[in-house]
């Protein structure tokens, strides 16, 4: 098995809690965030909805209540919104926060990140 090829991306402070940073990654776009925990996220950049640029999407929470007019947000800065038809993705596991259809499997593609010497390192 090959070793990764690691990918000197951007500095570490560009990558802030609740905003998506977009960088080039070879033909592609990656998208970066960072969890409240303070967890880096490295994402494809292209919705697998239906392929809309998540660079201009957004991150926030869930809005839960267990009955009305007792709405609360949870999870602030852990799920993504895509910019086209809102479908959410949980940060944390890249898995749709509302279960889609049995026949269609939607996921974000994570890439392996780390930050060193305060910068953010990419693996693929």
């Amino acid at each position: 098995m090959s070793a990764a090829t690691r990918y000197d991306v951007c500095a570490a402070e560009e990558v802030r809690v609740g905003a998506l940073t977009p960088v080039p990654f070879g033909r592609a776009t990656l998208v970066l965030t960072r969890l409240p925990c303070g967890s880096l996220r490295a994402l494809a950049g292209r919705c697998p909805h239906q392929g809309a640029a998540l660079q201009f999407g957004c991150v926030t929470g869930l809005m839960e209540g267990e009955c009305d007019g007792a709405i609360a947000e949870s999870r602030a800065g852990e799920v993504l919104r895509c910019p086209w038809h809102g479908f959410e993705f949980d940060l944390a596991s890249g898995e749709p926060v509302v279960a889609p259809p049995a026949a269609r499997r939607m996921r974000l593609r994570f890439f392996d990140v780390s930050e060193e010497a305060g910068r953010v390192i990419v693996s693929k």
